[in-house]
């Protein structure tokens, strides 16, 4: 198996995997069958009223269409009009109808950011938008806005079957989900729990009475999610002809404000895509936690209340006991939290204090050292990862008239010996997976991926307000190239990042550097928090906590209310831990497989009940998950983070042609090139998520054709 990386001369590739690992079930599928007139493209049409920074609801949905890897046109309607023929166009490029021969629909799902579209949209954009509902079966989802009814001089042509009843910002919206739809809509949410609404919204009460429009269809409306009073807040309206069982259009209406920065936005984000296109799309959404402690084997320097720093004279290193007691609260934590229940804990460890003497060479293992000895003990408990032998800076060496504050390479080759020895310790300790840990790799600090102009203490430099001001990033040409080039000849794929660093907040190939390498490095970010690397304790981070937020502002004769970032008044550990667990569940239900990334002193256990800084997170973190959704959590080990990653791009990069055969039942997918890894949700065959099939296909030049199973019947 052989991961691949964009090469950077003329963007040529290499197979994800071997070409022998084509997926023998699309191999054995037969040809795909010419197209029945009842077909569609697995794409979305979203409707804007504006561009990103104009539309608040596209710039929510956006990303989440991107991380899922749904294709998806956007059409502006304050500066384009919807003509039939985007919605279904004949090879000539006129506009068709489902019942004339060869005519496919453009889109399997339409997105409206506003519920009324004005001014842009026009009546007669309304009925061409409508009519393509109808003759196609394509939903249509609302994501925010009032429950317009419109008319003009031929009729009603907007109606949502909605009478508006009240508008707040405070509202504990309660699941009322019909069970006609039981298994279709948000059955991945905790239906048993409330969703706090906190920002602007319209409610409504559905009207269901004889009111027309001119197509000649009735609004009958279905409330999903409710206000403490009943009003509808997102609703399925479903209109009905005379005389006809299933009606002739559906929508999905939101009447809240919805914004990436809000929860209850990031609850029904999903819903609204997965209602439009019926649970059949390219692309798949899974919910992720991954953990990693860094500095495994090393001492941690520790807070001083007293001195209001970190006190070097007071380090902490973890003991047996400490890794018994992990082992026992892990195994505690996945039985809480069921959704957990595969939960591993990733040591990034420094080998250099796990052996007798790491100068001399060979390197021997310290097997009979507490803490050696007990992980090498509970080794099957936990996942590893390499962090370089010493945790030595990776950044790029001063001028000859420079001086730094930390100690620089000067070779490649010393670079990657810091690798290689480290995995000479992996070895030793014979700890599990070390060929597949080989191609991820944890610097010290993610040093290596910006330039810090060797000014890193502020103590070092008074004439600096802040020692970072200078740093060079990592897209202005401060990554060391010395480190690229020894990563590359170690045989490292991935690189972890600082998500809180600028530039490193994205996954990315490493191509403006030259490594030496065919083949580009991958860059992986990972999430920080507040649980700091030197506490071991509440009392510590409390300390900490409210004095980098607040206490060092007030010292100062300044206002922290005034200042960006800082906190009006200080917290309690729980108001401390309650917070982080917000920021890791909003991280969480963007779908990203980001790990979040703590240290070893934050396992330490600080009462006689075994708690320790870096549970008490974890079962907030996923207590606060649980009220909302149902979803079993994905805990993938680093390395798979990266191959998942490498194929997600390598699809992205491809033009991938899907199409919905609605009278056979099939999809029929090819793409213009190779891919060795696509996901595709409600096909047959595949892993079984959140009630959804989700299949992974490999697909190249030829279309083959696959079975729907949306799983309704699970």
């Amino acid at each position: 198996m052989e991961t691949s990386f964009i090469k950077r001369n003329g963007g040529m590739k290499r197979c994800l995997l071997t070409c022998a690992a084509m997926s023998l079930a699309s191999i054995a599928m037969p040809p795909a069958p010419a197209l029945a007139d009842n077909a569609v493209k697995l794409k979305i049409l979203v409707i804007t009223t504006g561009d990103l920074d104009e539309d608040l609801e596209f710039a929510y949905i956006k990303p989440v269409l991107d991380q899922i890897g749904v294709p998806y046109d956007v059409l502006n309607a304050a500066t384009q009009d919807l003509k039939a023929a985007t919605l279904a166009s004949s090879s000539a490029g006129s506009a068709c109808k489902a019942e004339d021969p060869g005519c496919t629909g453009n889109y399997n799902g339409i997105i409206l950011t506003d519920a009324d579209l004005v001014p842009g949209f026009t009546p007669s954009e309304w009925d061409i938008l409508h009519a393509y509902q109808k003759n196609f079966g394509v939903r249509l989802a609302v994501l925010s806005g009032w429950p317009a009814t419109y008319s003009d001089s031929h009729g009603r042509y907007l109606d949502y079957g909605l009478a508006y009843s009240s508008s707040g910002s405070d509202y504990e919206a309660r699941w009322t989900v019909p069970d006609t739809y039981g298994k279709q809509v948000f059955e991945y949410v905790n239906r048993a729990n409330p969703v706090p609404i906190t920002d602007f919204a319209f409610a409504a009460i559905p009207r269901n009475d004889a009111s027309t429009l001119r197509d000649g269809s009735v609004p009958r409306v279905e409330p999903l999610l409710r206000t403490q009073d009943g009003e509808a807040l997102v609703s399925i309206v479903r209109y009905m002809a005379p005389s006809q069982a299933t009606p002739v259009r559906e929508v999905m209406i939101s009447t809240i404000t919805n914004a990436s920065s809000l929860i209850h936005s990031n609850v029904l984000a999903y819903e609204f895509i997965n209602w439009v296109t019926q649970g059949v799309f390219v692309g798949a959404r899974f919910v992720h936690m991954a953990a990693h402690l860094d500095d495994l084997f090393r001492h941690s320097p520790l807070w001083d209340p007293a001195l209001k720093k970190e006190n070097f004279t007071a380090a902490y290193r973890l003991s047996g006991v400490d890794v018994s007691n992990a082992v026992s609260k892990q195994l505690a934590f996945r039985t809480a939290h069921p959704v957990a229940a595969d939960f591993r804990l990733d040591f990034a460890f420094n080998g250099s204090g796990a052996v007798i003497d790491p100068d001399s060479m060979p390197l021997a293992a310290n097997l009979k050292e507490d803490l050696v000895s007990a992980v090498v003990a509970n080794k099957t408990s936990f996942r590893f990862i390499n962090h370089t032998f010493a945790h030595l800076d990776m950044d790029r060496a001063p001028g000859s008239d420079s001086l730094c504050d930390y100690a620089t390479f000067s070779s490649i080759a010393a670079i990657q010996a810091e690798i290689t020895k480290n995995r000479t310790v992996w070895e030793l300790l014979d700890l599990p997976e070390r060929n597949q840990n080989d191609r991820v790799l944890i610097t010290g600090a993610h040093s290596g991926l910006k330039d810090r102009k060797c000014t890193t203490d502020p103590a070092l430099h008074p004439d600096m307000l802040n020692v970072q001001a200078d740093d060079i990033g990592f897209n202005a040409g401060g990554a060391n190239p010395l480190f690229l080039q020894a990563a590359a000849a170690a045989g490292v794929n991935y690189l972890a990042a600082d998500s809180s660093q600028q530039d490193q907040n994205v996954e990315q190939y490493i191509a403006q550097y030259e490594d030496g390498s065919p083949m580009n490095r991958l860059m992986l970010p990972r999430w920080p928090t507040n649980i700091f690397y030197n506490v071991t304790h509440p009392s510590q981070l409390e300390d900490e906590y409210n004095y980098l937020y607040h206490g060092r502002f007030v010292s100062a004769g300044l206002n922290p209310c005034e200042i960006a970032g800082a906190i009006c008044a200080p917290r309690n550990y729980r108001e401390i831990l309650m917070m982080e667990a917000d920021l890791g569940l909003r991280h969480m239900l963007t779908f990203s497989k980001w790990p979040h990334f703590f240290h070893q002193a934050n396992l330490a256990r600080y009462d006689e009940n075994g708690n320790t800084l870096q549970f008490d997170w974890l079962n907030a973190v996923f207590a606060q998950y649980e009220e909302l959704f149902t979803l079993p959590v994905k805990n993938l080990p680093y390395y798979l983070i990266g191959d998942h990653t490498a194929e997600n791009l390598e699809a992205k990069s491809a033009a991938i042609q899907a199409t919905w055969d609605r009278t056979t039942d099939q999809v029929i997918l090819s793409a213009n090139k190779a891919i060795p890894h696509l996901l595709v949700t409600g096909l047959a065959g595949g892993e079984l998520y959140g009630g959804q099939y989700i299949r992974d296909i490999a697909v190249d030049t030829r279309p083959m054709a696959y079975p729907v199973d949306r799983a309704l019947a699970q």
